[in-house]
C-alpha cells in the first residue's frame, strides 16, 4: 500500500470519525429534548386528572386537546378504574407500577401497534378528599418521531455524502504532498545511482522533500569521497606492498645469479630483509585498521585508568626512541580531579593513538622535543600533543585523516600515512574528537574525550 492510499485511509477514517461522533451527539441531544418534550405534556394531562373530580365539564373540554393515539386511565385507591378515555387501550396496567405512581412520577415506554417505536406514558397520583387517586396517560410522540427520523436520514445521507466528499480530497491532498517525493523518485533511476556524482533536484526549497533531497545528495557526496578514497587506498596500499616485494624479489634473484661470495649474500639478504620490514609494517598498519573499523562495541565498556595510559604509552614510546625527549604537563585542574575522572573506552586502543601520534611527533620533527599537556575542560579531558616539524600544508589539513593520505613535503621521511586514521577511528569509537592545527615548525593534534567524573 502506497503512502498516498494510507494518507487517504487514515484522513478518511479521522474525518469519518469525527463526523460519526458529532451525528451521535447531534441526535442523542435532539432525542433527549423530545423524549422531555413529549413527557412535559404527558405529565400536564395526568395532572389534568384532577378536573374529573373538581369540575367535570372542564376536564372534558381538555380532552379535545389529545396528543396522537392518546389514552387515559384514572384509578381509584383500590386499583378500580374509575374513568378510561377513548383510543387505544394498548398498555395493561400492574399493580407495581400504580404502587410506585402512588410514591412519585413514573415515566414508562411500551411497543405498540401500528407504530415502528415506542409509545409513552406517564403515571401520577393526587389527592382529592382525602383519598389518593393514579392518573395514567399514554401517547404516540408521532410529530417527535417524525422529526427524528428525518434527522437519522440526514445525517447518514450528509455523513456519506461527505465522506464521498472526503475521500476524493484526502487523495487530491495526499497527492499533492507527495508530488515533490514523487519527482525525486523518477529521478532515482537504478543506473544513474550508481554514479555517485548523481545529484537529485528538489523542485521545493524548505519542505521534507527538499530535506531529504539535501540529505541524500550529502550522503552521495560522503559515498563518492569514500569511494575514491577507498580506489587511492587500494592502488597505494597494493603498490606499496608490491614494490617492497618486487625489490626483495629483484634482490634474491640478483644475489642467487651473481653472488658468489658469503660477505655479498649477506649483503643481499640485509637490503632483502629492510624491504620486508617495511612491508611487515605496512600489512600490520592495514590489519589493525581493519580490526579497529570491525571492532564490536563490547570491548569497548572498560574504565580506564588514563593517567596509567598516558604513561605507559610514553614509556613504550621511549623504549622504541630513547633518544626522544617528551615533556608531560599534567594541568592543576586535571591533577587535582585525576582520581574521580573516569573514561569509558578501551585502554589499549587509546594507547596505540598516543604512539601513533607520538611516533608520528617525532619522526616528522627530526627528534625535537614533543611536548604533551594534559588538561581538564569541563566534562571532555584535551589531550594536546605538539611537535616542532616541518608542518602541514594548509591546503591539505582537511585530508591527513584519509588512508594512504600523506602531505607533500615529507620527502623521504618514512610512513604509509595510516597512523592519524587508526587514531581517528580510535577517538571516534570513544566519542571524542581529533582534529589537527599545523603552521610552519609547529603542529598540534588535539585529542578531546568525554569524561565521566564521580562525585563523592
Amino acid at each position: 500500500m502506497s503512502i498516498k492510499q494510507r494518507i487517504t485511509i487514515w484522513f478518511g477514517a479521522l474525518v469519518a470519525s469525527l463526523l460519526l461522533l458529532f451525528s451521535i451527539f447531534i441526535y442523542q441531544t435532539y432525542e433527549s429534548y423530545r423524549q422531555s418534550l413529549i413527557r412535559t405534556r404527558l405529565q400536564r394531562r395526568a395532572v389534568a386528572g384532577e378536573l374529573y373530580f373538581q369540575n367535570r365539564a372542564e376536564f372534558h373540554r381538555f380532552t379535545y386537546l389529545t396528543l396522537p393515539d392518546q389514552h387515559e386511565t384514572i384509578v381509584g385507591p383500590d386499583n378500580k378504574v374509575i374513568y378510561n378515555s377513548s383510543g387505544p387501550d394498548d398498555y395493561k396496567l400492574t399493580a407495581g407500577l400504580l404502587a410506585r405512581a402512588r410514591e412519585k412520577e413514573v415515566f414508562f415506554s411500551y411497543a405498540a401497534r401500528p407504530w415502528n417505536a415506542d409509545k409513552e406514558g406517564v403515571a401520577l397520583s393526587f389527592m382529592i378528599g382525602g383519598t389518593r387517586y393514579v392518573s395514567v396517560v399514554t401517547a404516540y410522540d408521532l410529530g417527535g418521531r417524525q422529526a427524528s427520523n428525518s434527522l437519522l436520514f440526514i445525517l447518514v445521507v450528509g455523513n456519506i455524502v461527505l465522506l464521498i466528499i472526503v475521500a476524493f480530497a484526502g487523495f487530491w491532498f495526499a497527492r499533492r504532498s507527495m508530488l515533490p517525493f514523487d519527482q525525486l523518485i523518477k529521478q532515482m533511476d537504478p543506473a544513474s545511482v550508481n554514479d555517485f556524482s548523481f545529484r537529485l533536484q528538489s523542485t521545493s526549497k524548505a519542505d521534507e522533500a527538499a530535506y531529504l533531497a539535501n540529505s541524500f545528495n550529502e550522503l552521495l557526496g560522503r559515498l563518492q569521497t569514500l569511494a575514491n578514497s577507498q580506489e587511492h587506498f587500494v592502488a597505494y596500499a597494493s603498490h606499496e606492498i608490491r614494490t617492497p616485494l618486487t625489490v626483495v624479489k629483484g634482490i634474491l634473484e640478483t644475489s642467487f645469479a651473481y653472488d658468489q661470495a658469503l660477505a655479498d649474500v649477506r649483503t643481499s639478504m640485509e637490503k632483502a630483509l629492510f624491504r620486508l620490514e617495511d612491508a611487515i609494517t605496512l600489512t600490520n598498519s592495514l590489519l589493525q585498521l581493519a580490526e579497529v573499523e570491525g571492532l564490536q562495541s563490547v570491548k569497548m565498556q572498560q574504565d580506564v585508568n588514563i593517567v596509567d595510559t598516558i604513561l605507559d604509552s610514553i614509556s613504550y614510546f621511549g623504549e622504541k626512541h630513547p633518544d626522544q625527549q617528551i615533556e608531560l604537563t599534567l594541568s592543576d585542574i586535571f591533577t587535582e580531579k585525576s582520581q574521580v575522572i573516569h573514561i569509558i573506552g578501551n585502554s589499549v586502543l587509546l594507547r596505540t593513538v598516543l604512539i601513533n601520534i607520538l611516533d608520528n611527533a617525532s619522526k616528522y620533527s627530526e627528534k625535537k622535543t614533543v611536548r604533551l599537556d594534559v588538561d581538564l575542560d569541563g566534562s571532555e579531558m584535551v589531550i594536546a600533543i605538539t611537535d616542532q616539524g616541518m608542518g602541514i600544508p594548509p591546503e591539505q589539513l582537511e585530508n591527513i585523516f584519509m588512508p594512504m593520505m600523506r602531505a607533500s613535503n615529507v620527502g623521504k621521511v618514512p610512513g604509509f600515512g595510516l597512523g592519524l586514521t587508526i587514531a581517528k577511528k580510535i577517538i571516534d569509537m570513544h566519542r571524542g574528537t581529533l582534529t589537527v592545527t599545523s603552521e610552519p615548525n609547529q603542529t598540534t593534534v588535539f585529542i578531546r574525550i568525554p569524561v565521566r567524573i564521580s562525585v563523592g
